[in-house]
């Protein structure tokens, strides 16, 4: 019976995407989204998405998706899952000039939406499926070769991630423990972040959180070894992706036990941390030197996992 039921199941679900088949006209494919090419590579981490799409005719603008929840099950699909009741399929028509396209994820963080902005909820968390995400602009007008496509939406990080790396100089390996990294003030916990949309130049600009919980405890990173004489950094396995907070300027205090031996040092930030951003705190060690902050990398944050040594790129 459970046998029946699953090839039941998937025949329902390819029924409702039939209207996407590639091979019939434009006027006959439905809207549909693609997840080759998503920035964030979003549905390894998510599993919905909610999206806003918007038709332009002369002066004319119509909602064709309002705020629709799309589920990942094996596709993106808005007709089926949760959230979906009272979704159909839509169209592309040559009838209309162009389409403009924006969404935010995962769809539970997505509070309000217009055809031209995101509000979004935002926590710091040190698990990656606890970030939130928003779309670049997608505009397509139906004299471009991508009309009549899956919409191949890409995502930015709202959160910023953050990560220690460490160095040591000298003969044996060390091991690097109890690792806290202390802000120079209350920093977010918790936030709404509000998205905008400039559609005659597409672009997207984020305004300031608005903080509702903040919290002084320090962000804990994991232990790490270093081995004995390398020249690279070994960075730490476990990032915080923390929210993009004006308080995060200043002095911070890293503490942390060096083979045992409790060790500390400061240093400041004279810009606040961006969304979407990813910033790398180097350090080294020295039987001489002790702890010393060796200054910041920043990169683009894009969900790809960090490579540990000397070579660190995020992008």
């Amino acid at each position: 019976m459970r046998k029946i039921v699953a090839i039941s199941w998937l025949l329902w679900l390819s029924a409702a995407l039939a209207g996407c088949r590639e091979d019939v006209p434009v006027q006959e494919k439905c809207v549909s989204f693609s997840n080759a090419t998503t920035r964030a590579l979003l549905s390894t981490t998510y599993s919905s998405f909610k999206v806003w799409a918007t038709t332009v005719s002369g002066e004319s603008q119509t909602s064709l998706m309002d705020g629709y929840r799309v589920n990942y099950l094996g596709g993106w699909t808005y007709t089926e899952g949760d959230g979906t009741d009272g979704q159909e399929l839509q169209y592309w028509s040559y009838s209309i000039d162009s389409y403009r396209f924006h969404a935010g994820a995962p769809a539970l963080r997505v509070t309000a939406g217009t055809a031209t902005s995101l509000t979004l909820s935002l926590t710091s968390s040190a698990s990656l499926g606890e970030t939130t995400l928003y779309s670049e602009p997608y505009v397509v007008k139906n004299t471009d070769a991508a009309f009549g496509s899956t919409v191949s939406l890409k995502f930015n990080y709202a959160n910023a991630r953050i990560n220690l790396a460490f160095k040591y100089a000298s003969a044996g390996e060390v091991s690097i423990t109890d690792i806290q990294l202390v802000p120079p003030a209350a920093l977010a916990t918790a936030a709404t972040l509000a998205v905008s949309y400039n559609w005659v130049l597409p672009s997207v600009k984020t305004g300031t959180p608005g903080i509702t919980a903040t919290s002084t405890d320090p962000l804990i990173f994991a232990n790490v070894t270093v081995p004995a004489d390398s020249g690279d950094a070994v960075e730490t396995s476990t990032p915080h992706y923390v929210i993009a907070d004006p308080a995060s300027k200043g002095q911070w205090t890293l503490k942390v036990k060096v083979n045992g031996t409790d060790k500390q040092t400061t240093f400041s930030l004279s810009k606040a941390w961006e969304p979407g951003k990813s910033y790398l705190y180097r350090f080294a060690y020295t039987d001489e030197a002790n702890l010393v902050f060796e200054g910041t990398e920043t990169e683009l944050f894009t969900g790809d996992d960090p490579v540990d040594g000397g070579n660190h790129n995020f992008s």
